[in-house]
């Protein structure tokens, strides 16, 4: 069946919602500069999570937002940002008409970690005055220990997992050509750079520079599916078990 909400009509909407599908997926990203890889990977990614996560929770997936709260990496050519009051009323407005819309879930796939306090503030203050369940799932860090275990080390921005993930999307998505060591920032305590002197940041020295290996990457990707799409299914079976959708 179709499964992304734009391709549907509003009649298949009312005689699928809620009584055969009562779950929807929200990607939600932005646009900057990753080293590398796409000024979209943040996009790439929770969309592409959500097409594969999508039939396994029976949720229809909304239209992705395509730009997010962008800061210390705004600087750089291609990057956009959106004002963090701007970015959380759109992203109410949205949720609430889901609502209207009857469905009883939202779980939010956040592909940019620039949006994370924002949405986790929504998504609580939601729930308290809609009774709507919403979950937001930070893929990188549900996935932390998935990166490690697979690569034997931690992720970065733009680096080992982020570019493994866009890869196994599309190969095309980075170009090994460009990568440049002197792209990597490791942060340091004590200081707080604007923009930050890199595009490639880790938060320990010598971990997650990206490794351009397809093949691995395409088998990561398949971890990264598992892990997120588990947790999304137990959430929302945790949420019937106890009567709330």
């Amino acid at each position: 069946m179709k499964r992304a909400l734009q391709a549907l009509t509003w009649g298949d909407v009312q005689r699928l919602v809620p009584s055969e599908i009562d779950t929807i997926i929200l990607p939600v990203g932005t646009v900057e500069a990753h080293g590398a890889s796409c000024i979209g990977t943040d996009n790439y990614i929770p969309d592409s999570l959500a097409i594969e996560i999508a039939p396994r929770i029976n949720a229809l997936i909304a239209p992705i937002v395509n730009h997010g709260i962008t800061r210390s990496l705004n600087s750089y050519p291609g990057s956009s940002t959106i004002g963090v009051e701007t970015f959380v009323n759109y992203i109410k407005d949205i949720l609430v008409s889901y609502h209207h819309s009857k469905f009883k879930n939202i779980i939010i796939f956040n592909g940019h970690g620039g949006n994370n306090s924002a949405l986790k503030s929504l998504a609580l203050d939601i729930n308290h005055q809609y009774r709507l369940n919403v979950a937001v799932l930070h893929w990188w860090e549900l996935c932390s220990e998935v990166t490690e275990s697979f690569y034997g080390e931690s992720g970065a921005h733009a680096g080992l997992d982020e570019t493994a993930m866009v890869q196994a999307i599309d190969p095309a998505l980075a170009d090994s050509k460009q990568f440049d060591p002197e792209m990597i920032y490791t942060f340091v305590r004590g200081a707080d750079v604007y923009p930050v002197p890199g595009t490639i940041l880790t938060g320990q020295k010598g971990q997650g520079a990206p490794n351009f290996d397809v093949k691995r990457a395409k088998e990561y990707y398949k971890k990264v599916v598992e892990e997120v799409g588990a947790f999304a299914e137990f959430v929302i079976k945790r949420w019937r078990d106890a009567g709330l959708c």
